[in-house]
């Protein structure tokens, strides 16, 4: 049998309509039946008292006993019953109409179904059972009895047996229409299920295609959503999942050519003056210069390699986040005194405006020092000679705002939507004058989504970008949850 979703799923539900349907059927058979047997012993009690209304006459002398048996026998011949009279006085049966010798009671027999249905007469009562009274008949038959009258007193019981049997005859055939009907029910059913779970597997299968293509380097393999549920909601999640692996593809590859040439150029100019020197190519008073030079470069190595290992732990969630409660705005100062050198040399305009003296934040405080390092990095890196470098934090509600800006060369609008990708660099000419890889943004805002908070910015190309990242307060009476 196949194991397709298609082939599956129509098999459960042919399942699921079938028992519905047998269950259906089978409640609906038995209360027919029900109905059919309550409607037939009624019209037994009906013909029962056609009967005693034949009692009566032959009680005032209006029919004689011939003709009194000779209708019971009729009676009983067209309807198919037994028809039993039963005494008052001694409660036995003393009259029996069976001419198609359904029974094997004789007269004068007497038992406790015949007392049962003589007592429940005796007080007016019209007594109904399916049974097979003393086992006196072939099967089970249908049994009603009700008083005989004559003149006002109860002068016998009139008792009437039909075969259930014989009442099947019509049950089969209704219960053949009902049938009938539920075949055509389920074989529209089934057409309904053949169709609806191929709506249902056909897009999967679509789905499930694109997903080979992708693994097979066909990023550009897209999903056509054929419906509007949710089966249409994965075709949209898998053509946004493509699209974004196609971006990543994009930005991996950038990543690996600015990698590549951030490690080839500085090995080269290492090689280069390693193996000058070793050949005496370089003099003895110059070697100290491009030992100089060497080192630098080296620094820019271990710069990226560091931003590497970096990354990756924070991706990797081995990155920990160690909350503490300090000062954000001494350690804003700490930072920007590690950057006097540069800033002093670019002859910068620094401009340092905090809201209070003190702001004590929850976080990781080593962390977000590697955050204000990388942004103030960023800023003195990319503004110019006589440029302004400016920090300042604001208090909303129980958040600080940290805001660091610069008027360099500002960030293009293209660029602006990826500027916290992963790989990616705004400048894509690898110039010594911007040193960097694209690495550090993307951890600074995985720094700051691991604490939960957000960071935004705001740039214009010529005009200068400005970032802004929110911290927590820290609240001595705050319990605080790591």
């Amino acid at each position: 049998m196949s194991r397709s979703l298609f082939a599956r799923m129509l098999v459960v539900y042919l399942l699921i309509i079938l028992v519905t349907f047998l269950l259906l059927g089978g409640v609906l058979f038995e209360t027919l039946k029900t109905q059919y047997l309550d409607s037939q012993m009624n019209m037994m009690v009906a013909e029962a008292q056609e009967i005693n209304q034949w009692g009566e006459a032959y009680f005032f002398g209006q029919i004689s006993e011939d003709d009194f048996l000779e209708r019971l026998y009729q009676k009983a011949k067209e309807d198919g019953t037994v028809i039993w009279l039963v005494s008052r006085q001694a409660g036995r049966v003393n009259m029996i109409a069976d001419p198609l010798g359904k029974s094997d009671i004789e007269l004068e027999f007497s038992s406790e179904s015949i007392q049962e249905f003589w007592q429940q007469t005796q007080q007016g009562r019209i007594c109904k059972s399916v049974s097979n009274v003393d086992k006196s008949f072939r099967g089970t038959v249908m049994s009603v009895a009700i008083p005989l009258e004559a003149a006002g007193r109860i002068t016998g019981t009139i008792v009437i047996h039909k075969e259930v049997d014989a009442v099947g005859v019509g049950l089969s055939a209704i219960f053949r229409q009902i049938f009938m009907l539920l075949m055509g029910s389920v074989a529209f059913a089934f057409a309904l299920v053949f169709v609806l779970s191929r709506y249902i597997v056909r897009p999967i299968k679509d789905i499930s295609r694109g997903a080979t293509e992708l693994s097979r380097g066909n990023l550009d393999w897209r999903v056509k959503p054929t419906t509007q549920d949710e089966i249409g909601e994965l075709a949209e999640s898998f053509n946004k999942m493509a699209e974004e692996l196609k971006i990543q593809d994009g930005l991996r590859n950038t990543f690996i050519a600015n990698v590549s040439h951030e490690l080839r150029t500085p090995l080269a100019s290492v090689q280069g003056f390693i193996q000058g020197m070793l050949d005496r190519a370089i003099e003895e008073g110059d070697r100290d210069k491009y030992l100089e030079i060497v080192l630098g470069e080296t620094k820019r190595m271990n710069m990226l390699i560091s931003d590497l290992l970096s990354l990756a732990k924070i991706e990797s969630g081995k990155f920990p986040i160690e909350y503490s409660e300090f000062d954000i705005n001494e350690l804003l100062r700490r930072c920007l005194l590690m950057f006097e050198h540069r800033i002093e040399e670019k002859q910068l305009n620094v401009s340092i405006r905090l809201s209070d003296e003190r702001h004590a934040v929850w976080a990781d405080e080593d962390r977000i020092s590697q955050v204000i390092t990388n942004l103030v990095d960023n800023a003195v890196k990319f503004t110019p000679n006589g440029g302004k470098l400016s920090v300042w934090t604001d208090l909303i509600g129980n958040k600080v705002h940290i805001h660091i800006a610069d008027t360099g060369v500002g960030i293009p609008s293209e660029d602006q939507p990826f500027i916290f990708e992963r790989f990616f660099k705004v400048d894509k000419s690898h110039s010594k004058t911007t040193p960097g890889t694209g690495i550090g943004l993307s951890i600074v805002k995985r720094i700051i989504a691991q604490h939960g908070e957000k960071i935004y910015f705001q740039s214009e190309e010529g005009k200068g970008t400005t970032f802004t990242f929110t911290l927590t307060c820290a609240f001595p009476e705050k319990t605080r949850v790591k």
